[in-house]
């Protein structure tokens, strides 16, 4: 069976893209997503446009259970994983005291968890197939002190700070591990409002879905440990490492203001 690249939340926005370019680069594709959002038709569609075989898995990845599950399911009908794209999560932009406890506990398990749960369970099949690549996916706001998005940012804190600790770690094993630091894109209907509303951040460093796979798949498998998808989220974040921490945090804080008018919250 010819090797397979595994991309989770791949049902729509920027995961359905990196599974059209993986297609269009001729590689097969095993998406994974949540039950009831069409990965069936979506799957079958891809391999017919782009002649590549296309699987599907869906599961609920907040579960760690799942993550087991589709790893057997990986390891029973012999699929060879040599890239794996861990895109699925999700943020917001609140208030911290206004998310509910459901909400913290689901951020934490889907872009936490569930990206450390799938690269433990996923290495040793990485390594039987390598060269093999990790595409792990953090934010521009990855270590940047963010008001109202502080559980987001946090997350994706994290996700880089595991990717580039990895990708020492891994060097000589055939592994290579890449982190996509990037900026808005209009996938859902916040950051579509957000870049409406005039949140200067969304707007400047906004990219189609389309653009940021291509630019991101590319980087990953030539090796580049992090993926920046434009010069204006590099020189962006060259400007955060020289401003000083509070004037970060007031830009941030301005934002969420300029957002709040916008939509007609506050008056």
């Amino acid at each position: 069976m010819n090797k397979f690249t595994l991309i989770t939340g791949a049902s729509k926005g920027i995961g359905l893209e990196f599974s059209k370019r993986c297609a269009f680069l001729g590689r097969n594709i095993l998406m994974v997503s949540l039950p009831g959002e069409g990965l069936e038709k979506t799957s079958s569609k891809i391999s017919q446009s782009y002649d590549v075989r296309c699987d599907f898995f869906e599961c609920d990845l907040t579960d760690s259970v799942s993550v087991e599950s589709l790893h057997k399911k990986v390891v029973s009908e012999g699929y060879k994983i040599d890239f794996l794209i861990n895109n699925a999560g999700f943020g917001g932009t609140a208030p911290y005291e206004t998310h509910s406890q459901e909400y913290i506990q689901s951020l934490l398990d889907l872009n936490v968890k569930a990206t450390s749960l799938m690269i433990n369970k996923f290495l040793p099949l990485l390594k039987k197939n390598k060269s093999s690549h990790i595409l792990n996916i953090a934010s521009m706001l990855a270590g940047v002190p963010s008001p109202y998005k502080a559980l987001y940012a946090s997350s994706k804190t994290y996700i880089k700070n595991l990717s580039i600790a990895l990708s020492y770690e891994l060097k000589e094993s055939g592994v290579g591990v890449s982190v996509l630091m990037t900026g808005a894109s209009p996938t859902n209907e916040l950051v579509k409002a957000q870049i409406k509303n005039g949140a200067l951040a969304a707007r400047i460093t906004v990219m189609s879905s389309q653009d940021i796979a291509r630019v991101a798949i590319h980087k990953t498998l030539i090796g580049q440990r992090i993926i920046t998808t434009s010069f204006r989220i590099k020189l962006i974040q060259i400007l955060i490492s020289i401003l000083p921490t509070s004037v970060i945090a007031k830009i941030a804080i301005n934002q969420f203001n300029t957002h709040l008018k916008g939509s007609g919250q506050c008056e």
